[in-house]
């Protein structure tokens, strides 16, 4: 399940929001990420660490990116890449009726797997688009105070929510 927040710009009016997490279709987002890897969308180094480590894995999800430089921000994919713990153990995992072993791959991760069997393998960062400098995901609290994306104001969440 994701989250996510909705402003009003006390300054323009402008209405926006932002959702992060995952929601129900990610079992099939997860697929066309982990087969954009592989074919090397994102670069050449991600595809490289993920084809070259044994059932990696990947984010996947929705997050909120930070500049700390002009402190723009933009929804984007977390393309952190994960390698599992134990990875003799991942074969006999079941996803529905098949194992990893028989998927000959994993499916797809939850951020609870990430938390217990993974370990982080390569940090992925986003970088701002305005001023080319390294963003940062965003803090709770700084999800809940995004200025506004048309005139820049500060504002802060009207409400809150959480979506499939």
């Amino acid at each position: 399940m994701g989250k996510g927040y909705h402003y009003i710009c006390k300054q323009c009016g402008n209405r926006y929001a932002v959702h992060i997490g995952a929601g129900m279709g990610y079992p099939t987002e997860y697929g066309e990420i982990i087969s954009d890897l592989a074919r090397g969308k994102y670069g050449a180094e991600l595809q490289e660490v993920f084809l070259s480590t044994p059932y990696a894995a990947v984010d996947g999800g929705k997050a909120v990116f930070v500049c700390p430089g002009c402190g723009s921000w933009e929804r984007g994919t977390d393309l952190t890449l994960y390698a599992p713990n134990e990875p003799l153990r991942i074969p006999n995992k079941r996803y529905g009726r098949k194992t990893v072993a028989e998927w000959g791959y994993v499916p797809f991760v939850t951020r609870g797997d990430l938390e217990e069997d993974y370990h982080v393998l390569k940090r992925h960062y986003h970088h701002c688009g305005k001023c080319g400098k390294r963003m940062h995901k965003a803090s709770s609290d700084e999800l809940r105070n995004l200025p506004c994306p048309k005139c820049g104001s500060p504002n802060q969440a009207e409400s809150g929510f959480f979506w499939d």
